[in-house]
């Protein structure tokens, strides 16, 4: 979430401790600033052994501020007082397992520390470290501690190659998804609703499918797979369990940590995929754009053009509506809904739209324009749409970026009577 001018520069604090994951802090640094934040950073002293106190000041275009500062004689008030009060949003990233300990038992014997304690503020927290000290049974605990904390989202570390060169769970998530979850809390303070969905289990599906027409060609559509991906991160940061089935995605960013996901090509998978999971989800959210049609015959072989169009009309067949097969198995305490595009005025897809709910058998269905300039398709565009109950309800949820849309349409829909 880019902020437009300097009078409304929103302020971010980033706390930097001393695991090797703080190499990475420069680059986020730097794009935070290019979209315009305001950017301090507080250093530790074992984080100065493996990043420049001067690279942050000159990236962030602040001074870098370190532990031994915090009672420096040029203060005129407590430095992590003052600090708190400067910020809107921290970001403690990575946080390491004695910063952790120190935060959770309230000991304020540095400067990082006094200010994780006197903090209100939202904050992300991004932990780093080997992964038999992240799953050490005290870190844990700590851990658990830390996520009763009203005003912190917590991103879990996620599994690859440690600085150990061992391959575990400790890796500190991506600066996209970092950058992700700060333009997320930006917008849950000005909702004032956190961690709001847990104990809840969301199945979300996203993406397009792809139908094999032949060995060289497939049926497939412009779906990026960004809306459901938004609405997967989203329900995770407020704190559900979250399973995102998708087709390939289409997204320049590393956004896709922290949230079970099942990647699948065709229709078949989508709905063997979904069957596995159905039974255990509260909310079902069929964002998956199905390709409309597939080939019953032979695919293995390259079909030549003059016999193409008699392959088609002899084998072309329409994919079944996954969503009404599905509903047949709906639960009585679970909320399924859809997702469909149109093309012209809200007007005239009126009635179609509310034929569909019951043809679906699905709770609510949320219609998207894509016929729109900067609207629809595509991972940096804008949406809008229409939620639909089976009744009279028709909530129209205005055009605003895919994370903002996710997080006001999960508002509508565990807000909506079924």
């Amino acid at each position: 979430m880019k902020t437009n001018s300097k009078e409304s520069k929103v302020k971010i604090l980033v706390l930097i401790t001393g695991s090797i994951a703080a190499v990475r802090i420069p680059l986020l640094v730097s794009q935070l600033v290019k979209d315009n934040y305001e950017i301090k950073c507080v250093i530790s002293e074992n984080a100065e052994k493996l990043i420049q106190p001067i690279s942050l000041s000159i990236l962030s275009r602040n001074t870098c501020i370190l532990e031994r500062d915090q009672w420096s004689y040029l203060q005129t008030r407590p430095l992590h007082i003052d600090l708190c009060d400067w910020a809107d949003f921290l970001i403690i990233a990575p946080l390491t397992a004695t910063t952790l300990s120190k935060w959770v038992s309230g000991n304020a014997d540095g400067l990082i520390s006094s200010i994780l304690i006197a903090n209100n503020k939202p904050i992300i927290v991004a932990p780093a470290m080997n992964t038999k000290m992240w799953l050490n049974r005290a870190v844990q605990n700590n851990c658990k501690c830390l996520q009763d904390f009203p005003n912190v989202l917590l991103l879990k570390p996620s599994e690859g190659i440690l600085a150990c060169d061992e391959i575990g769970v400790g890796k500190m998530p991506p600066n996209d998804l970092i950058q992700l979850a700060l333009t997320f809390v930006q917008i849950q303070n000005r909702n004032q609703c956190y961690k709001d969905l847990l104990n809840k289990e969301f199945l979300i599906t996203g993406g397009c499918t792809s139908e094999k027409i032949d060995a060289a060609r497939k049926i497939t559509n412009n779906s990026s797979g960004t809306m459901g991906l938004m609405l997967a991160q989203v329900a995770r940061f407020r704190g559900a369990e979250v399973k995102y089935i998708h087709g390939p995605l289409k997204h320049p960013q590393d956004i896709t940590e922290g949230i079970k996901s099942v990647e699948i090509e065709n229709s078949n998978d989508l709905i063997m995929a979904i069957e596995k999971e159905i039974s255990k989800c509260d909310y079902f959210i069929m964002n998956a754009a199905v390709a409309d049609f597939r080939v019953s015959g032979d695919t293995s072989k390259k079909i030549s053009k003059s016999k193409f169009d008699h392959f088609l009309n002899k084998n072309i067949e329409f994919v079944p509506d996954i969503l009404k097969e599905i509903s047949k198995v709906k639960k009585e305490n679970q909320i399924f809904i859809g997702f469909c595009t149109f093309t012209g005025s809200i007007e005239r897809a009126r009635k179609t739209i509310k034929e569909k709910i019951i043809l679906k058998g699905c709770d609510l269905i949320f219609a998207n324009p894509i016929d729109i300039d900067d609207q629809g398709f595509g991972p940096f565009a804008k949406n809008e749409g229409w939620l639909f109950d089976k009744r009279d309800m028709e909530n129209h949820i205005e055009k605003t970026s895919k994370i903002e849309l996710a997080n006001n349409l999960i508002n509508q829909i565990i807000s909506t009577n079924k």
